[in-house]
């Protein structure tokens, strides 16, 4: 089968054009802002490809949570190529992929949430034990039994004894992991967000309360 992927949770963007078991991707920083470089980097990969658009099966976007702005745009993006090829949508949870990038049986993944916080949730052979959730980064417990942490801030953090890998959500994997079940397609006019936090910053005073305790 054929997909399109694209994630633009963070300071990179990722995307991935699958022709059965050939791939075309990649994943650059942000320079100009996920808007400008997002549809050009689409457009070379599925030059790559040999591909069109109208050819796909699907296109499997990042549902979050991530960054605000990159996530609106990416899902943006996947929506209007959707309505204009007529292809149905696939939403991911950004920390589902993580997790599956980690190979680890189970893992605690982490995903920056600025303000000081992460989204966080655990994984067992691929399957979420907890909903994610958003935690204080010095208020992150990982449970004794999960030896691995993983995210695009793992190293950040500080978890004495586990195993830690820094990842960020890449397209492949997106395409990798809904070829393997689970992820229902819906149509484009529903496509939505996985925000978790619909505050993205923080008041004058809010920041002046956390410096002070």
């Amino acid at each position: 089968m054929k997909y399109l992927a694209i994630d633009t949770s963070n300071t990179h963007v990722s995307i991935a054009v699958a022709v059965d078991e050939r791939f075309f991707s990649s994943t650059l920083p942000v320079v100009n802002g996920h808007s400008e470089e997002t549809l050009p980097l689409i457009q070379r990969l599925l030059a790559d490809s040999g591909i069109g658009l109208a050819e796909l099966d699907g296109i499997i976007y990042g549902q979050g949570p991530g960054a605000f702005t990159g996530l609106r745009i990416g899902c943006g993006i996947a929506q209007g190529l959707a309505l204009a090829h007529d292809l149905p949508l696939i939403p991911v949870p950004t920390l589902d992929v993580i997790a599956f990038q980690s190979g680890a049986p189970a893992v605690q993944v982490v995903m920056d949430a600025r303000m000081n916080e992460v989204y966080t949730a655990s994984y067992r052979d691929g399957v979420a034990l907890t909903p994610i959730t958003l935690q204080a980064r010095g208020e992150l417990t990982v449970p004794a039994d999960i030896p691995v942490l993983a995210g695009d801030c793992a190293q950040e953090l500080t978890c004495p004894g586990k195993t830690v890998y820094e990842l960020r959500p890449d397209a492949a994997s997106y395409i990798r992991l809904v070829r393997r079940g689970g992820y229902a397609a819906v149509a484009p006019e529903a496509a939505g967000l996985l925000y978790i936090r619909d505050k993205v910053a923080l008041t004058a005073a809010e920041q002046q309360a956390r410096k002070h305790g």
